[in-house]
């Protein structure tokens, strides 16, 4: 169903708001890429890190499932002292860094599955020259960063499906102002 808002009504909610913000207003941080993590020193290549979603807290990390089989599916798990929710931030160049897990060392790297349909579906795969695997950290503010790759740019963040089940698997997904493309990248090591 497509409902018009009258146009005096939005006026009025623009004008509104607008006091509203006035009033209560505070500088908004420089998000530009003068204070990426990349010119603000960025990761220790040496140290690991746990992410985590605003939308879920500091309870799920991002994880790899242990199952026996590929160990390459990622999930939001429990938080817990696992190798595989320690994420490493290697640089590969150009604002950009290759994540890996200490469970999985370097041969295996967070890259987006290129199979011509979503191409939005996440795995640890082998460790290679993709530009899936090459990740820019974009501070978001109050702690957080958005994630996304140079294969498919900005419009394409690192996200948790919010389907009501688990809610733990993980997308590339449209870029849009939702928490679970918010995440904190906490030293752990």
């Amino acid at each position: 169903m497509n409902r018009r808002v009258p146009k005096m009504t939005y006026l009025i909610a623009i004008g509104v708001l607008a006091i509203a913000v006035s009033a209560n207003s505070k500088p908004l941080p420089n998000f530009h890429r003068e204070n990426s993590a990349v010119t603000q020193g960025g990761f220790d290549p040496k140290s690991y890190y746990r992410l985590t979603t605003q939308w879920q807290g500091d309870g799920k990390s991002l994880d790899v499932v242990n199952d026996g089989k590929n160990n390459n599916r990622l999930v939001l798990a429990d938080t817990g002292n696992f190798t595989g929710q320690y994420w490493k931030f290697t640089p590969v160049g150009g604002g950009y860094y290759r994540l890996t897990t200490e469970w999985q060392g370097n041969g295996k790297s967070l890259d987006v599955v290129n199979d011509g349909q979503g191409n939005n579906q996440l795995i640890l795969a082998k460790t290679g020259k993709f530009t899936g695997q090459y990740w820019e950290i974009t501070p978001w503010g109050n702690g957080y960063y958005r994630l996304t790759t140079q294969w498919q740019g900005v419009g394409k963040s690192l996200d948790v499906v919010n389907d009501g089940q688990g809610n733990d698997q993980l997308i590339l997904a449209d870029t849009a102002e939702v928490s679970g493309q918010y995440w904190k990248i906490t030293k752990v090591k």
